[in-house]
């Protein structure tokens, strides 16, 4: 497909639309990487409270191995994806190209966000497909990243 346009419409250089959209995307990755790290963190605090409430063979099930590292796994995400997209911002607050811990951060944070929301909903067992919980919204919206 091609497209004429006057010389009079041309924002910048002629062919150089590329660039400019992807110095926008130095800008909106860390925002939409902040996002899912909202995500990652609430189906993380959501799983770390329920794990102490919820009892099982007369101990909570945080207490149990299994839970345990899945717990410990969602923590690690979420704070590798959060180093990523600060970097990011970091870099781009000093002047620097953030390009690449902003891709880093936006592609990790959605990884996070979703391994996370599919981890709560494990922690939760069958009341993670309750929409009494707040688990259930949370898998459904990480799908959006």
């Amino acid at each position: 497909m091609t497209f004429v346009v006057s010389k009079d419409n041309i924002v910048g250089e002629a062919g150089g639309g590329f660039k400019v959209a992807m110095k926008c995307f130095d800008k909106t990755r860390p925002t939409v990487g902040a996002m899912s790290l909202g995500l990652a963190r609430r189906a993380l605090d959501e799983a770390s409270k329920y794990s102490i409430e919820r009892k099982t063979m007369g101990k909570p099930i945080f207490l149990h191995q299994a839970v345990n590292f899945m717990l410990a796994d969602m923590a690690m995400r979420y704070e590798l994806a959060k180093l990523a997209v600060w970097r990011s911002c970091a870099d781009y607050d000093e002047g620097r190209r953030n390009t690449y811990y902003a891709s880093i951060g936006k592609l990790y944070g959605a990884i996070a966000a979703n391994k996370n929301a599919s981890d709560a909903v494990q922690v939760f067992g069958g009341n993670g497909f309750n929409k009494d919980y707040p688990v259930e919204k949370l898998m459904r919206d990480a799908k959006i990243f």
